[in-house]
């Protein structure tokens, strides 16, 4: 690594966060990447590889690993992962627990690391907490907000290097696809109201650039909503209409009827309804989106990114992600 090259460590680097932060680091030529993964010989990991990045084995529950991967890191991003253990299990509380464990297994490795500048989290809003109780089954939204939460007072030092990025919804998010009736129809199965608005992002292609910014561009505690395009559902409803060009039935549905019909989880459903009375970001303090950075990220419309895509794969790709998490 030359002298004037500074070194960033990315956790979930396979991941669809991770991987972009990855990429986006790996075009700039002053920063050297290093990726951790519990499996360097899978086929993302020598991806990666192939890519440029340096890779090395470390787990998010065995803290020693993390020290070592972490070793004289510039900058460290951190995306806990929630759905692997709920996928394996179903139960929330587990999976809350796992991610809760290996953020703070992350932020006590990344503390003793003297060379660290900037650390930057994936958050997300404390759903439970700011609804006072109303919306209590979202276990992923509150254990990243818990994790963020932990940085901040039990790391005191890492905490002043820290900044915070709250990824919009992905745009990929099956609750935002049509679905194929039995009868070869096509259905979209609002949750809420079709006025609800929500910031959707492009995940793997503009997560690195958002993140880019909280490192190079903005100060220490920073926190950024990271999005492509603020978007109502019912525009999002028009958009699918224009790309498959078919006739498109549109009911809105309760929480309980989703769950009933299509066997959704609240896991899943309670945010919508968080977010059409709280906000995405609601209980996070001083948040900022893309017109406040100091170096503007370029955004793309929600329109323009379903062009580029096979949106039957994703229509099945959706269907498939679904019934990994549905009761």
């Amino acid at each position: 690594m030359a002298q004037n090259t500074k070194l960033i460590v990315i956790t979930g680097a396979t991941g669809t966060q991770g991987s972009s932060v990855a990429r986006t680091f790996l075009a700039l030529p002053n920063w050297h990447v290093r990726c951790i993964t519990r499996n360097p010989s899978g086929a993302a990991a020598q991806a990666l590889a192939s890519a440029g990045a340096e890779i090395v084995q470390a787990d998010l529950s065995d803290l020693p690993s993390l020290r070592r991967g972490f070793t004289n890191a510039h900058a460290i991003f951190l995306n806990t992962d929630f759905w692997a253990p709920y996928v394996a299990s179903k139960d929330s509380t587990q999976a809350y627990q796992v991610e809760l464990l290996h953020g703070r297994n992350a932020a006590l490795a990344a503390a003793d690391i003297p060379s660290l500048e900037r650390f930057v989290y994936s958050t997300l809003a404390p759903i439970k907490k700011h609804s006072r109780g109303k919306y209590s089954h979202s276990y992923h939204w509150d254990a990243k907000a818990d994790v963020a939460q932990n940085i901040l007072t039990e790391t005191p030092q890492l905490a002043k290097k820290t900044s915070f990025v709250v990824i919009g919804a992905y745009a990929i998010n099956p609750l935002f696809m049509p679905k194929i009736t039995p009868t070869g129809g096509y259905l979209f199965a609002i949750p809420g109201r079709r006025a609800l608005k929500i910031p959707v992002i492009d995940t793997q292609g503009s997560t690195g650039h958002f993140v880019r910014a909280l490192i190079e561009d903005e100060p220490a505690g920073t926190r950024l909503l990271a999005y492509d395009s603020y978007i109502s559902m019912e525009e999002i409803v028009e958009v699918w209409k224009k790309a498959t060009g078919h006739n498109i039935e549109v009911v809105e549905m309760n929480a309980e009827t989703m769950r009933r019909e299509f066997g959704i989880p609240l896991e899943v459903l309670d945010a919508p309804w968080f977010i059409d009375e709280f906000g995405y970001t609601g209980g996070i303090e001083g948040v900022i989106d893309h017109e406040g950075l100091k170096v503007k990220v370029q955004t793309k419309s929600f329109e323009e990114w379903l062009e580029k895509q096979d949106w039957r794969e994703m229509l099945a790709g959706g269907k498939e992600q679904l019934a990994s998490v549905s009761d």
